[in-house]
């Protein structure tokens, strides 16, 4: 057994997703592979294109307070997607220009691609070289897969999140088609964007930290009927998930919410349709639909949704900073 001189000393993994105006951090602290604490902080008013410098406070406060401090990011730029294979000269087929593109392979059979502009700029999130790990939403998605199993039906994945979402096929349990796709513009271009997220009760700094000693669990699939049927109101309500729209005064926020789920559905059946149309992605009927779920989807979307595509559709909430600090201790060797 090898010894580390780092593990005699607190470390902490510190993961985290930008998205819409908020930042949101989550921390694990290890001495000798015994976690002493987690790290819960939340920054709002946040533009991704200009790091408040508070941000960057916090972060150097971390980094004094740990012998080791290691920051992975989410990464939700447009530049990312996939294809079912590990060629670039491939890749032309797909319509897909190279330039300037890098690319992680799969599987041995399928890459992730990214814009490598995209991927400086987020390396360099918190200041020169501040991100020592970036998680592309498609990575991340095939992480939980492996842990729970890739179903030998052709099934369509979702990897949903408050302003993006990740979309997946796979057919016997090889991936055949996945696309990102971020869904910020709709809110930019509506007065009340900020009414898609739960009220803010931040305080002066717009800061909450949290403290806790215990990771928070998953809970198991629930199939979409088990959260739409009448004899099982605790488990739809253990998931604060409403049967139909959310009941609002404010007509630009029904508006907004319609507008997220109706332009992510019209996403979701374009996708399909490649899937189905296109020889080169070998498409064949899909049997199931899988929701991972960080942000809560409206049942409503979820039931059309179903209905629409007539196939059968479960849901499973996660946490996406918990995913990727769990990676991170897997590749960070102390």
């Amino acid at each position: 057994m090898s010894f580390s001189v780092k593990k005699l000393f607190s470390n902490l993994f510190l993961s985290v997703v930008l998205e819409g105006n908020e930042c949101i951090f989550f921390g694990q602290v290890f001495r000798n592979g015994k976690l002493l604490k987690t790290i819960n902080a939340k920054f709002t008013d946040i533009n991704i294109d200009s790091i408040d410098e508070k941000i960057i406070k916090y972060i150097e406060e971390q980094e004094k307070a740990y012998f080791g401090v290691y920051v992975s990011v989410f990464f939700n730029d447009d530049s990312q997607g996939a294809l079912p294979s590990v060629s670039f000269d491939e890749y032309k087929k797909f319509n897909i220009n190279t330039k300037n593109l890098t690319s992680l392979i799969m599987q041995d059979s399928w890459s992730i691609y990214a814009n490598l502009n995209a991927i400086k700029k987020y390396k360099n999130l918190f200041g020169q070289d501040s991100v020592d790990l970036i998680y592309s939403p498609i990575s991340l998605l095939f992480h939980e897969l492996l842990k729970r199993g890739i179903s030998p039906k052709t099934t369509l994945y979702l990897y949903i999140h408050a302003h993006s979402f990740t979309l997946a096929i796979f057919k016997d349990k090889q991936m055949k088609l996945s696309t990102f796709l971020n869904m910020s513009g709709i809110e930019e271009t509506n007065q009340e964007a900020e009414s898609l997220k739960e009220e803010d009760i931040t305080d002066i700094d717009n800061l909450i930290i949290k403290e806790e000693n215990d990771a928070t669990s998953l809970d198991d699939f629930k199939s979409l009927d088990d959260f739409l049927s009448d004899d099982k109101p605790k488990e739809f309500e253990d998931l604060n998930y409403e049967l139909n729209m959310p009941v609002s005064t404010n007509v630009e926020k029904s508006v907004a919410i319609f507008g997220y789920d109706m332009k992510m559905f019209d996403y979701i059946v374009k996708a399909v349709k490649e899937f189905y149309e296109n020889p080169l992605y070998g498409g064949d009927f899909i049997e199931q639909i899988i929701v991972f779920e960080n942000t809560k989807t409206s049942a409503t979307f979820l039931q059309y949704l179903q209905s629409e595509l007539l196939v059968e559709t479960s849901v499973y909430p996660v946490n996406t900073n918990h995913i990727m600090n769990e990676i991170m201790q897997e590749e960070i060797i102390l």
